[in-house]
């Protein structure tokens, strides 16, 4: 397995194709949507043994919201991320719900680590 210096699958993803003089990482789909302004939604997508190989990450979708320049945005951009990132959970929540009883959310992070996993 390749040694990466992040928990993040979709750096995990662009390190390993970087790597490996790759265009796509076999095992791996992803999915990036431009939310507007300075907000972007990024989905990788392990669907197999060989992507969990590639990334050494399980089968799952991991989800990154990446918000640039989050510490001078306005309030309006404030707002927008807020609501794509209400959206998103609200999409796993629903998704787990009917698997399971109860579910756990957890914000984590500060100001020199990025939060990167939450667990359903």
């Amino acid at each position: 397995m390749f040694n990466f210096n992040t928990d993040m699958a979709d750096e995990r993803r662009d390190i390993f194709k970087k790597a490996n003089n790759l265009e796509e990482v076999p095992g791996v789909e992803t999915e990036s949507i431009d939310e507007g302004g300075n907000i972007k939604t990024n989905r990788v997508k392990i669907i197999d043994s060989k992507g969990e190989e590639a990334i050494g990450k399980p089968i799952g979708t991991y989800i990154t919201i990446d918000i640039k320049d989050l510490k001078i945005a306005q309030d309006e951009e404030i707002q927008k991320a807020s609501e794509i990132v209400t959206k998103e959970l609200k999409e796993l929540i629903n998704k787990h719900t009917e698997k399971q009883g109860d579910i756990l959310v957890v914000g984590l992070g500060n100001i020199y680590v990025t939060p990167d996993s939450l667990r359903t």
